[in-house]
């Protein structure tokens, strides 16, 4: 018995450490694939730095330091002090689906999203004050449709601290009491990821890019798209936009391989696997475009409005089937959106499941509180009833 008891702890032993042995062992990480640079031709002097997108004016840092110099200002702690500035700025913002300098931002008090934190970076920067931003997920905000692209909004948040270079934790773990910057905010908005000053600069690089793209400028987008890799080169919406970019420039292998590492590296998916199966059905891969497919199909993702919008291009092709689940993804972490159960009615109405149809027509009415849009719901259901 003895013996039987060693050998099992010996062959236990073995296993578990074996078992350390296997953890240990890490596969080595994909390489960023290399650019078709010969493709594009673009003058790099018209790509904007760090610097010149957050610098502000003599007069705006001016405008600055008397506002934080005022008695009831000064005595506020520094992250506090740049809080009450930008919060003033705000009062008569005009939103506008534009990217801009901060100091364009200030002078016009016009901007979007990205810009307004944009500007709050800048007048950090200036305070020595440190920030660290949030991505908000936002009901759906097609901003515009071109060249069969889809722009949608982003919405970020910022919180300001007060720099302390002897504490050694990172901002999550540190205690420090903050401010928080929210641009825009909904009662529907949830909140996202941290993310740090590299992926945020990288962000608004891959803004720039798509305002190039939108325009066709498909050498100016590449360039910025570079420009933002070099701060977060496994940032998932610009391994995308690489992907789209060499893709228009006729480069589908290029192309493909940013699509795989994107695959590899990132943490959000949707839209590289979504695009990637594009690509593959233009090639007449029909097998390897149905796998891809597959794969969406069920894939788990946390950003639920990616679903949505694959849900609404799902429907306008057709693929009703499709529809349902992406739409039902989106509906799972985001009931309240009347609008998807619309979209949700019209796919199962188009495969003959009239019931369900109307119970999401219904869901529907209940989420909506303005009266034009219950008649229009109200008329939809009703119609519904009477083509059964």
């Amino acid at each position: 018995m003895r013996v039987n008891a060693v050998c099992i702890i010996w062959v236990l032993g073995c296993i578990l450490l074996l078992g350390c042995s296997n953890r240990a062992v890490t596969p080595p990480k994909p390489s960023y694939p290399n650019t078709n640079d010969l493709l594009f031709s673009s003058d790099t002097a018209s790509i904007p730095s760090l610097d010149s997108l957050i610098q502000l004016t003599s007069s705006q840092v001016e405008d600055i330091y008397r506002f934080v110099e005022k008695e009831n200002v000064a005595q506020l702690p520094i992250n506090e002090q740049a809080h009450q500035y930008v919060a003033k700025k705000l009062v008569n913002f005009n939103y506008e689906g534009k990217n801009l300098s901060a100091a364009e931002a200030m002078a016009t008090g016009r901007g979007n999203c990205m810009t307004l934190a944009l500007l709050t970076y800048a007048v950090a920067k200036e305070l020595n004050v440190g920030v660290v931003f949030q991505v908000m997920h936002t009901a759906p905000m097609l901003q515009e449709i071109r060249s069969n692209l889809a722009v949608t909004s982003d919405h970020v948040r910022t919180f300001l601290y007060e720099e302390d270079k002897s504490r050694s934790k990172g901002f999550y773990l540190s205690g420090r009491d903050y401010a928080i910057m929210d641009y825009f905010p909904d009662s529907y908005d949830r909140g996202g990821a941290f993310i740090d000053e590299s992926q945020f600069i990288a962000m608004y690089y891959r803004n720039l890019a798509a305002d190039a793209l939108l325009d066709n400028d498909l050498a100016l987008s590449f360039a910025l798209l570079k420009q933002g890799a070099s701060y977060a080169p496994d940032y998932a919406p610009l391994l995308n936009m690489m992907a789209v970019v060499h893709r228009r420039a006729g480069d589908e292998k290029t192309a493909e391989e940013f699509y795989l590492y994107g695959m590899e590296v990132a943490k959000s998916k949707i839209n590289l696997l979504s695009n990637y199966h594009h690509l593959l059905t233009s090639q007449g891969k029909v097998d390897s475009a149905n796998e891809i497919k597959r794969t969406l199909l069920f894939l788990d993702d946390p950003t639920p409005y990616n679903w949505y919008l694959l849900g609404r291009s799902s429907l306008k092709e057709g693929d009703y089937f499709s529809a349902i689940i992406y739409l039902e993804k989106f509906l799972e972490n985001s009931p309240y959106y009347h609008q998807a159960y619309i979209e949700l009615a019209s796919a199962q109405h188009a495969l003959g499941k009239t019931y369900a149809a109307e119970k999401s027509l219904k869901t529907a009415l209940e989420y909506t509180y303005l009266s034009n849009t219950q008649r229009l719901y109200q008329a939809k259901l009703t119609w519904l009833k009477q083509s059964r």
